[in-house]
C-alpha cells in the first residue's frame, strides 16, 4: 500500500474511531449532565489533573520513541513494557497514600475513596502502552480504533446504568476507570505482540534519551494546563469549577477529535518521509490546508453559538458554562497547526527545542494565572486562552522553521478558508438574532444548518481547492 493510500486509510479509521469515541463520550456527558450536579463534575475534574500527569510520567515518551524507531527489538519492547508497569504501580502507591491529603486540601473528604478507585486508570493504561505504540508504528489504525470505540461503548453502558440506578458521582468514576480497562483488554486480545522474559537497561536508557524531554514537556504542559482547575477548585466554589470544566469539556469534544486524528495519523505517516525535505513540506501543506478547512469554520461557529450549544447538549441548567466555551474556543483556533508542527519537531528529533517552547509557554501561563487569581473565573479563563494562543504560535514558528515554510505560504494556503468562515459567521449571527424568540434548541439547529450550507456555497464560489479535497475524502469513506 502506497503512502497516499496509507494516509487515507489511516485518516478514515482514525477519524471513525475518534468520532466514535467522541460521540459516546458526548452522549454519556449529555445524559449524566441532566442527572448529576456541577459539584460532581468538579470533583472528577480535580482528580483528572493527577491522572493526566501520572499517565505522562508512566509513558515517559516511550510511545513516540518506539513509533520513531526503525526496528525495535523484542527485548526493547519487553523492557519498556515491564518498566511501564512497575512505574505505574509505584505512582499509584504514592497517590493512594496521598488521597486523604488531596481531600483535605480541597475540603472534599469524599475525594479520598473516589481518587483511590479512579487512579487505577494509571495501571490499566500501562498494560497497553506497547500495544498502542506497535499498532501505530505498523499503521494498523483499524484495530486501534475498533478497540477504542468498543471500550468506550462498554464503559458508557455501565456508567449510564449506574447513573439511572442512583449511584450518583460513581457513574462518572466508572466511566473514567472502565474505559481504559476495557480498551486494554481488547488491545491485548487483538494484538499479536506479547512480552518475552527479557529486560535490558540499555534499551530503557536508549529510549529515554529521546523520550525524557517529551516526558518533562508533557508533565509541565499537564501541570500548567490543569493548574487553572486546581486554582478554581481551591479559591472559588466547586460549582464554579463545574461550569468551567463543562464549558471546556464541550470545547474538547470539538477540538480533541481533530488533534487526535492529526497526532495519531500524521506522525507515523510523515515519519516514513522524514528525510525527504521537499516531500515532507508538500505533505505538511496539504494536511494543514484540509484540516483547517474543516476546523476553522467549526470553531468560529462554536464561538458565535456557545450559549445555544451548551443548552442544546447539556440542558438549560448549564447555561453559565456558555461563556467558558466561547473563551476556550478563541484560545484553540490554531491548535491543529500546533499539533502538526509538534509532529514535525518530533520527526526532526528536536525534542529539546520543543521542551524549551513548552517551558516558555507554561511560564507565561503560570504568571498570568497567578497575576489574575483574584479577578474572577471568567478572567482566569481569558488569560488561560491567551496563553494557549501564545503557545500555539511558538510551536507553529518552530515547525515552520524546520520545514522552511514561511508565513506568506501559510496565508496563501489558508486565506480562502478564513474568509469563508468569517462571512458565514456573520450570516449565522444574523439568523440567530432574527429567530431568537423560538425554542433555543431549534435556533441552534437552524444556525448549524445555515452554517453548513453557506460555508460550502461560499467555498465553492471562492474556488477553494480544499472543498474538492474534503469532498473526495468523504466520498472515499462512504464508498469503502
Amino acid at each position: 500500500m502506497g503512502l497516499k493510500k496509507k494516509t487515507l486509510s489511516g485518516f478514515i479509521w482514525t477519524s471513525a474511531g475518534t468520532l466514535g469515541n467522541g460521540f459516546v463520550s458526548l452522549l454519556v456527558t449529555m445524559i449524566l449532565s441532566r442527572i448529576l450536579i456541577p459539584y460532581d463534575f468538579a470533583l472528577i475534574a480535580l482528580l483528572n489533573v493527577f491522572l493526566t500527569i501520572s499517565n505522562v510520567i508512566v509513558d515517559s515518551g516511550f510511545s513516540q520513541a518506539i513509533i520513531r524507531d526503525d526496528n525495535p527489538s523484542q527485548t526493547d519492547l519487553s523492557s519498556v513494557f515491564y518498566f511501564n508497569i512497575l512505574l505505574s504501580f509505584f505512582i499509584y502507591g504514592i497517590l493512594y497514600f496521598l488521597a486523604p491529603k488531596i481531600g483535605l486540601f480541597y475540603n472534599a473528604p469524599e475525594l479520598t475513596i473516589l481518587s483511590r478507585v479512579i487512579f487505577l486508570v494509571i495501571i490499566f493504561n500501562s498494560f497497553s502502552i506497547i500495544q498502542n505504540a506497535t499498532l501505530n508504528r505498523d499503521l494498523d489504525f483499524k484495530v486501534l480504533n475498533k478497540c477504542a470505540v468498543l471500550g468506550s461503548f462498554l464503559a458508557a453502558i455501565v456508567s449510564i446504568i449506574m447513573a439511572f440506578t442512583g449511584f450518583g458521582i460513581w457513574a462518572l468514576v466508572a466511566n473514567s476507570a472502565l474505559l481504559p480497562f476495557f480498551r486494554s483488554v481488547l488491545l491485548w486480545y487483538s494484538s499479536k505482540w506479547r512480552p518475552i522474559k527479557k529486560f535490558s537497561f540499555s534499551s530503557i536508557k536508549r529510549y529515554l534519551s529521546f523520550g525524557i524531554f517529551l516526558m518533562f514537556q508533557g508533565v509541565i504542559d499537564a501541570i500548567s494546563t490543569d493548574l487553572i482547575s486546581l486554582v478554581i477548585g481551591k479559591v472559588y466554589t466547586k460549582n464554579d469549577l463545574g461550569y468551567y470544566s463543562q464549558g471546556k469539556k464541550m470545547d474538547g469534544y470539538i477540538v480533541s477529535p481533530f488533534n487526535s486524528i492529526i497526532r495519531k495519523v500524521t506522525y507515523p505517516i510523515l515519519s516514513k518521509i522524514k528525510n525527504e525535505e521537499s516531500r515532507l513540506k508538500d505533505a505538511y501543506r496539504q494536511i494543514v490546508s484540509v484540516v483547517m478547512f474543516a476546523f476553522l469554520p467549526l470553531m468560529f461557529f462554536t464561538i458565535a453559538t456557545s450559549n445555544n450549544m451548551i443548552i442544546t447538549f447539556f440542558g438549560s441548567q448549564w447555561k453559565e458554562a456558555g461563556i467558558y466555551l466561547k473563551i476556550a474556543a478563541f484560545g484553540v483556533l490554531l491548535f491543529p497547526l500546533q499539533e502538526i508542527c509538534a509532529n514535525v519537531i518530533l520527526l526532526k528529533g528536536k525534542t529539546k527545542a520543543m521542551l524549551n517552547a513548552t517551558l516558555i509557554k507554561q511560564v507565561i501561563r503560570i504568571v498570568l494565572i497567578f497575576s489574575f487569581i483574584n479577578k474572577g473565573v471568567v478572567t482566569l479563563a481569558i488569560v488561560f486562552a491567551i496563553s494557549n494562543f501564545i503557545g500555539c504560535v511558538l510551536y507553529i514558528y518552530l515547525g515552520m522553521h524546520y520545514l522552511k515554510y514561511n508565513f506568506y505560504e501559510l496565508i496563501i494556503d489558508l486565506y480562502k478558508t478564513i474568509l469563508a468562515s468569517l462571512l458565514c459567521i456573520g450570516v449565522v449571527v444574523v439568523t440567530g438574532n432574527v429567530i431568537s424568540d423560538i425554542n433555543t434548541i431549534l435556533v441552534f439547529l437552524i444556525q448549524a444548518l445555515v452554517m453548513l450550507v453557506s460555508y460550502f456555497i461560499i467555498s465553492k464560489i471562492l474556488r477553494n481547492n480544499n472543498f474538492a479535497e474534503l469532498t473526495s475524502i468523504i466520498k472515499t469513506i462512504f464508498l469503502q
